[in-house]
């Protein structure tokens, strides 16, 4: 089922709840970014990301942007920056911004690519 959601002037936390549980239970979202449209999932979840993939008829060794919500969730999410990315980090946040870190083990390897698996020849 599909439903669209508009959010330009609030956010219906009925709505907002609604995205929260697809994305708990390993489904997919489309959201916009600050150029395009792009399918979510959780990036904790291998089911989830495997749909990404799919979906998108992505090459397994392409992997996927993991977007935060607050410069705090990058200490939580990857392994400490270098002193160097702590300046980027510091310098271009919040905004849009791509450093490549290396991942704390909760997100998981689908989303990285961090081991190819043969699950997508098989998809």
């Amino acid at each position: 089922m599909i439903k669209i959601y508009n959010w330009k002037e609030n956010i219906n936390d009925a709505e907002l709840n609604n995205v929260i549980n697809i994305l708990k239970n390993n489904g997919l979202v489309i959201l916009p970014t600050e150029t395009v449209y792009g399918i979510a999932a959780s990036a904790f979840s291998d089911e989830a990301c495997k749909k990404i993939f799919i979906a998108k008829g992505r090459p397994q060794d392409n992997p996927l942007i993991v977007h935060i919500a607050n410069k705090e969730m990058i200490y939580n999410i990857t392994e400490k920056p270098n002193k160097i990315e702590e300046k980027l980090i510091d310098t271009f946040m919040p905004g849009p911004f791509t450093l490549i870190l290396n991942k704390k083990n909760c997100i998981c390897n689908t989303a990285t690519c961090f081991r190819y698996n043969s699950w997508y020849q098989n998809a």
